[in-house]
């Protein structure tokens, strides 16, 4: 079965993490994996260049993202370059990382800025204070002409992961990625009470393993049609990628 994995880095991980993840080790990873598309971020919000420079290597099998901090002086005007100009498409969002809360008002021009673009937001789900999943409802109630997908579906706390789906449920702008979320059955409830469009399948390279990520979300036993879904065409359509 072909795969997109809708959310991967590359870079150099310092402090905490002590790791890079190159092009070379992405490519051979989607190789063994069956990966057709990986969307790809950096390390950072200020490394969407090495992004480019992987797009423009691999123009194929790399969909560009541009990670964004909401309230710098420049953001917008990089938004700008990174989607009319270098092809990227869509912003990633990191309110843990860059410290802000998914809700706050810094948050609107981005969002403003995507609906205008016709891009979608991808949005770091899981961590309070700054990423909790109704927080990004808030952002989503303000922004509903915006898809939002939400990063980790409320990531490894089982109250988070459960709002994510009542935020979705509530949202139809809200699509839910499963990389590093920590229940199978809870993808498969997404699936079937959130939508069968609005599950999208992630890995979160490389700070997760591929193989855990592929085996957890056809742990749903769910059927080889809607596990299709999950892990390439929700994806292929919601950013029309074709075949």
């Amino acid at each position: 079965m072909k795969i997109i994995d809708d959310h991967s880095h590359i870079g150099n991980f310092g402090s905490w993490a002590r790791f890079d993840f190159d092009l070379a080790r992405l490519k051979d990873q989607m190789d063994q994996f069956n990966i057709e598309k990986t969307f790809l971020t950096g390390s950072h919000c200020h490394d969407n260049d090495a992004v480019l420079d992987a797009f423009q290597k691999a123009p194929e099998r790399i969909v560009p993202v541009a990670w964004v901090k909401p309230g710098e002086p420049q953001v917008l005007g990089d938004i700008r370059r990174y989607v009319e100009r270098e092809g990227f498409r869509a912003v990633k969002l990191h309110p843990l990382f860059d410290a802000y809360c998914a809700d706050d008002t810094i948050v609107d021009p981005v969002l403003d800025l995507a609906e205008d673009l016709g891009i979608p937001v991808f949005i770091h789900s899981g961590h309070p204070p700054y990423s909790l999943p109704w927080q990004i409802g808030w952002l989503a109630e303000r922004h509903p002409r915006v898809p939002i997908i939400m990063l980790h579906m409320g990531h490894a706390h089982g109250v988070y992961v459960d709002a994510a789906l009542k935020v979705a449920r509530r949202y139809s702008n809200i699509y839910l990625d499963t990389s590093g979320t920590s229940m199978s059955v809870k993808i498969r409830e997404a699936y079937e009470t959130v939508g069968p469009n609005r599950v999208l399948f992630g890995i979160d390279s490389p700070f997760h393993e591929p193989s855990v990520e592929i085996e957890k979300t056809r742990a749903t036993y769910l059927s080889e049609d809607a596990l299709r879904r999950i892990y390439h065409d929700n994806a292929a359509e919601l950013f029309s990628l074709g075949d």
